[in-house]
């Protein structure tokens, strides 16, 4: 970026993430390194999900996808993952190919260097040197900001996406959920008024976190966070919504809104962060959904969830034209190839789409 150039971490790492953004973008205004929700507005939300409904709408146009396993296929993908991932894994690296790019892996710094003892920066410096996108998850959630910081203090021209960094962020999961309530709750009309609930363990969801500041954009939705006291969402987070005079209620009951929301992200209690008693769990289950709760929901209404679920979410609930949970992670390998080309400069809608349909069969 022009203007003034930041040259230590201690000064860098004061910024709020706002104040960050620009040190994270390419001179072409284009973010270089994805590591905050924050760093989204409405017109890049807008055109990051036109890429995708292109996508999304062309996946059996035989011409076309072949045309995107070109894009970048001299470019390659290091999928950074040494915290346990599924879903965030496999759709990058689903995500990464389908653009023609190499995907190599790293999924136990053990067997790296630092198993001799090199610091997980400078690991991370040499993958910048190797490769043209980093995908991140660590428990460290400093320490992709840190490499960022790396890339930018050095003019590498390394991508960096979060895939979920500790209890902090996970910014593409919320970009998938937003992009599925998009398709069905019309959120970026400022005239529909929208409720959203949040339901479940909401103080350790980063899920939650991310969402809830993207959701911040579009004043015209409401926040309902449904968890019990100890749950609830973060001061910060309420700080934030409170600063860009967005509605929302903190309850600790379930039913009463079920029949008013329009849409339920549900989450599970988060045990890998903490031991839960299992008096406990029993006390959290009136934080669950059921059939007989979902069919109190509005017909047009929608269940999303980050998965992995455990029982908050019974498998019945599946088959419910209400649950897109599942279609979710469909849409998040289509967000996810949509992210990257718009990362690396392939953001013309217009160009897209018709490429799809010169290219139709």
């Amino acid at each position: 970026m022009e203007g003034k150039r930041i040259s230590s971490w201690s000064e860098f790492s004061s910024l709020t993430p706002k104040e960050k953004t620009p040190y994270l973008a390419t001179p072409e205004g284009y973010m270089k390194c994805f590591i905050f929700t924050q760093q989204l507005n409405r017109e890049i939300l807008e055109d990051i999900f036109s890429l995708g409904e292109v996508i999304r709408g062309s996946v059996e146009n035989v011409g076309f996808m072949r045309y995107l396993k070109t894009i970048l296929s001299t470019k390659s993908c290091v999928l950074y993952f040494t915290q346990c991932s599924t879903r965030t894994y496999t759709s990058f690296s689903l995500a990464s190919q389908a653009l023609g790019m190499m995907v190599e892996e790293i999924r136990d710094a053990e067997l790296s260097a630092m198993y001799k003892g090199e610091s997980e920066i400078d690991t991370l410096i040499t993958l910048s040197e190797l490769s043209d996108l980093i995908v991140m998850r660590q428990m460290d959630y400093s320490l992709i900001e840190q490499i960022a910081f790396e890339i930018y203090r050095r003019d590498l021209p390394t991508r960096i996406i979060n895939g979920g960094s500790g209890p902090d962020q996970h910014p593409t999961q919320a970009l998938l959920e937003l992009y599925t309530l998009y398709s069905y709750l019309d959120i970026f009309d400022p005239n529909k008024k929208l409720k959203i609930a949040f339901l479940g363990d909401l103080k350790r969801s980063r899920t939650a976190r991310s969402l809830s500041y993207l959701l911040a954009l579009y004043p015209q939705i409401k926040h309902i966070f449904i968890a019990p006291d100890e749950l609830q969402m973060e001061e910060d987070i309420l700080n934030y919504l409170d600063e860009n005079s967005i509605q929302y209620e903190l309850t600790s009951s379930l039913d009463e809104y079920l029949p008013d929301v329009d849409a339920i992200y549900s989450m599970r209690i988060q045990d890998e962060y903490s031991a839960t008693s299992e008096k406990v769990r029993r006390e959290y289950q009136k934080y669950h959904l059921s059939m007989k709760k979902v069919k109190e929901m509005k017909e047009d209404s929608c269940i999303i969830h980050p998965l992995p679920r455990r029982d908050e979410l019974p498998i019945e609930i599946d088959t419910d034209h209400r649950a897109k949970y599942w279609e979710a992670v469909y849409r998040g390998k289509i967000i996810r190839i949509a992210l990257i080309l718009y990362m690396f400069g392939f953001g013309d809608v217009k160009a897209l789409q018709e490429k799809a349909n010169e290219l139709k069969g």
